[in-house]
């Protein structure tokens, strides 16, 4: 697993469940910038946890983690190392 396939997976699930059809999103773009929320970021660390079987610590969720899909897509990487 890469950092690219889990950002791709990450960007995929934003875009068919969350974020309005003419909404564009880049790994690197910042998540509040178009309109994540708290409570969207609740479902994306059930989707991680339930795509990648992983659970992430309470330790881990802090803000700078959720900053970007890159950010939450390294994090997955670290915890699935």
């Amino acid at each position: 697993m890469n950092i690219t396939e889990i950002e791709s997976d990450i960007i995929n699930f934003l875009q068919k469940n969350i974020l309005a059809e003419n909404v564009t999103l880049s790994a690197d773009k910042s998540l509040r910038d178009v309109g994540i929320d708290s409570f969207t970021i609740v479902e994306i660390i059930l989707f991680i946890e339930r795509k990648y079987g992983l659970v992430i610590p309470d330790q881990h969720l802090i803000p700078e983690n959720f900053k970007s899909v890159t950010c939450i897509a390294q994090l997955v990487k670290q915890l699935a190392a």
